[in-house]
């Protein structure tokens, strides 16, 4: 903070013709390469100029156009101040020294110059614009070329994201260029967990496994139509039948993400939709439909594949901080929710089982807990119903998931209706 401070002052007491410091802009967007090489981490870093907050960039006189001529003195101090001290490595768990800037560039924002790590090195080291060049604040962003010794280009890095103070959405593309080759690619929103730049099998499968546990308990979904399931039935046997084929189709459903099968992301809307109002169907079984489970197997696999699927979306973001591992990601994601469903349906099942026996009118409780349920979930279901209305109407991509699971489901809906039909006694 003090030399944030002392930036401004020096930008004020400087230029005192300028403007005053502007505000955090709305939406930035942030490239960041690292790569380390013999003794040192190489780190190349694209800011949006109006990110640097409380730097206060030279302007031509009686204009708003950026005065390039005496620019790199502020863009370097704003590299320092709003890149250099936010930067957190770590070299097998130990934070690197605080980066030096090398070197700054000022771009357009457009600019394809830092596409590729080379050419982002090649520009930071190259001829710096014209300074007759017309060029607003909002237009351009400061390019820094900062280094920070390390141990080994082999060691483990991690990385912990802090900027996403600088603007009120922050999107961070990262790439980390291994000393053995490739490329580790991370896009997120925000400030993501501190996460292995390289991970090994074991760090990806503790990261997504930490990762399931926390996106299950989190969604108020999947809670919701685990309650009207335990209240749907009062005995262990057509629970655990239901639980078991509801799981299986899940699992079908998520390790499907593992060969490119989940469904595209233009889908997750409706599948917002779909899935509250699997869950409102659960809620009238669980005030109408008895306790009798032996022919809910159809819904429980359509419920299953639409809660299965639903997680691609939520582990799509997540996949990426497995590294290569993409087979021990997925397990150790599935393995999380499975663990988590399993916990919170016994949970859930024992406390309607308990109210059963100490409450003087169990059915009349269990009916209103259900009718809660079915309440929040009908109008999440509507909320949902209505944004999806209100988006562009374009086709959204069909892919071989999305039409095995529409197949599958319809498929067993149909099975399920036409059996139901046959088992249901005959009328008076």
């Amino acid at each position: 903070m003090k030399r944030v401070l002392l930036a401004a002052l020096g930008a004020l007491l400087l230029w005192p013709s300028a403007a005053a410091a502007h505000d955090v802009p709305d939406d930035v967007k942030l490239k960041i390469f690292l790569k380390p090489e013999a003794s040192r981490m190489l780190i190349l870093v694209r800011i949006p100029a109006n990110a640097l907050i409380d730097i206060v960039f030279p302007t031509r006189r009686e204009s708003d156009w950026l005065d390039l001529s005496q620019i790199d003195g502020y863009a370097r101090e704003g590299a320092k101040v709003w890149v250099a001290d936010l930067l957190n490595i770590y070299e097998n768990g130990n934070p690197l020294p605080e980066p030096n800037v090398i070197g700054v560039r000022i771009a357009r924002t457009n600019s394809s110059s830092f596409d590729t790590f080379q050419s982002a090195l090649a520009h930071v080291n190259g001829d710096r614009m014209p300074s007759d060049t017309l060029l607003g604040q909002d237009q351009a962003a400061v390019d820094a070329l900062l280094e920070t010794p390390i141990r080994s280009p082999h060691s483990d890095f991690s990385f912990e994201p802090r900027f996403a103070r600088v603007g009120v959405r922050v999107t961070t593309t990262l790439e980390f260029l291994p000393a053995d080759g490739g490329i580790r690619q991370f896009v997120y929103e925000g400030d993501a967990k501190t996460f292995h730049l390289d991970p090994s099998g074991i760090q990806a499968f503790t990261r997504l496994i930490q990762a399931g546990f926390a996106h299950y308990f989190d969604q108020a979904d999947y809670l919701l139509f685990l309650l009207c399931i335990a209240i749907l039935f009062d005995r262990f046997r057509p629970l655990a039948l239901f639980a078991t084929a509801f799981a299986a189709a899940q699992f079908l459903a998520l390790i499907g993400f593992a060969f490119g099968l989940a469904p595209s992301e233009q889908w997750i809307s409706l599948w917002g939709v779909l899935i509250s109002a699997a869950t409102v169907y659960a809620g009238i079984e669980a005030i109408v439909g008895g306790a009798d489970g032996s022919e809910r197997w159809g819904f429980a696999i359509v419920a299953g594949l639409l809660f299965g699927s639903g997680f691609c979306f939520a582990l799509r973001p997540m996949i990426q901080f497995g590294g290569a591992h993409l087979l021990a990601s997925v397990f150790a994601f599935e393995a999380a929710i499975l663990v988590s469903f399993a916990f919170a349906l016994l949970l859930l099942f024992g406390a309607a089982k308990a109210l059963r026996r100490i409450s003087s009118a169990p059915r009349a409780a269990l009916i209103i807990a259900a009718a809660v349920a079915l309440h929040i979930s009908w109008h999440r279901m509507l909320e949902r119903a209505h944004a999806l209305s209100l988006s562009p109407m374009s086709s959204p991509v069909t892919n071989l998931a999305t039409i095995l699971v529409t197949v599958a489901a319809a498929a067993t809906l149909a099975v399920w209706v036409y059996r139901s039909r046959r088992i249901s006694p005959a009328a008076p």
